[in-house]
């Protein structure tokens, strides 16, 4: 039977103990000599009579066990690797500053007085644990039948001056890049960078696609990170980038000399992304060798930026998918996104460039219409 076990005391004689979170360890023995019982039998009954019904489970009474109960629950379990990861570390932290506080000290003016400390570390340390705390306490509110501590709590706004963390590729960037590294002989580097620019792929995504992904027309492949399968015509400039670099890296001179004296052929890559070592890019990796083209030709004033980035690739993606008229539930599915809602950042950035255009738009009407006009004037 479950949480029962069996051992012999000082005398030989066999017995029975019952261990379970919440009971006593040293509960009432049962001496027995340990048939196999099936389920529901009379000493299965006779076990369950002596140690009672079970009780309700107690509420954690401090930070320190919520964050456990957070940990084993249901939101946190649905996650992605990389996600519970990164949460992990922050829950750690809670523990070591937090987790002797009751869960009754985190009102909104604790709460407020935390964002504003957690604010010295930047913007998105302090609102990622703010989300957090509140993923935590939430459930805990709940059972306590408690107000929502974080209604009145805004999250820390991004600095004005902070420059963009992942600007938007334009073509031109695009071409220049792909064409360094294709000069530079790292196709597999080409290859990422155009298809981050034209599935919005994420980095771990990239690495991991297979040629099996492209069939018929179409790029399919299940998102890493949020297990949501994409399916997407294949653009046609990915199409031409792909075309003009190789399925794997060439050999190199020493590497012909080796695979001729030992008479082993290397295996193609998998992947449709590989180093020049004809082997998958890890996600760093591939993020690093990025990194140091792109700053290699802003060196050279090649580009005006060194911040271009894998994620810039799928923010451009997204923006370029709201300015097309993508829904938010078109745009989830073409990105991977779990809800809809994940998209409406690309959409309200599309949004502020499409009325800005067409603003600039109506102000050049007017002028023409003015210059044109009967009677022309100052504005």
């Amino acid at each position: 039977m479950r949480y029962v076990k069996r051992y012999r005391d000082t005398q030989g004689v066999e017995r029975l103990y019952f261990r379970k979170a919440g009971h006593p360890r040293n509960g009432e023995a049962l001496i027995s000599p340990w048939p196999d019982e099936p389920e529901g039998s009379a000493l299965e009954a006779e076990v369950r009579d002596i140690l009672g019904p079970e009780g309700p489970k107690a509420k954690p009474s401090n930070l320190a066990g919520a964050t456990r109960a957070y940990e084993l629950g249901a939101d946190f379990t649905g996650l992605s690797a990389t996600t519970q990861y990164e949460y992990r570390l922050l829950l750690k932290e809670f523990d070591a500053t937090l987790g002797g506080l009751p869960i009754a000290a985190f009102t909104p003016a604790f709460i407020l007085e935390l964002r504003d400390a957690w604010a010295t570390k930047g913007h998105r340390a302090a609102n990622l644990r703010l989300q957090l705390l509140k993923n935590v306490l939430n459930p805990q509110m709940i059972a306590r039948d408690l107000p929502d501590p974080f209604s009145r709590i805004k999250q820390v706004r991004r600095p004005r001056d902070l420059a963009e963390p992942h600007p938007i590729w334009s073509e031109a960037v695009v071409t220049i890049v792909i064409e360094a590294a294709i000069a530079a002989k790292k196709y597999g580097l080409a290859r990422a960078v155009a298809i981050g620019r034209y599935t919005g792929a994420r980095r771990g995504d990239i690495v991991r696609l297979t040629h099996t992904a492209r069939a018929d027309g179409q790029i399919t492949f299940m998102s890493h990170k949020r297990r949501v399968p994409i399916d997407m015509p294949e653009d046609a400039k990915l199409t031409r980038w792909l075309t003009k670099t190789p399925a794997s890296q060439p050999l190199s001179k020493w590497q012909s000399h080796m695979q001729r004296k030992t008479k082993v052929t290397r295996m193609p890559p998998a992947t449709l992304v590989y180093n020049i070592s004809n082997l998958p890019y890890s996600e760093d990796g591939l993020g690093q060798e990025l990194a140091k083209l792109v700053a290699k030709l802003h060196e050279d004033g090649r580009l005006d930026s060194k911040a271009y980035d894998l994620h810039g690739l799928r923010h451009t993606f997204g923006v370029e998918a709201a300015l097309a008229g993508c829904t938010d539930a078109r745009g989830a599915a073409l990105m991977g996104h779990g809800s809809p809602n994940s998209f409406a950042v690309y959409r309200r950035q599309a949004d502020r460039k499409r009325m800005s255009g067409e603003g600039a738009a109506l102000i050049s009407a007017l002028r023409e219409k003015r210059q044109n006009g009967p009677g022309t004037g100052s504005v």
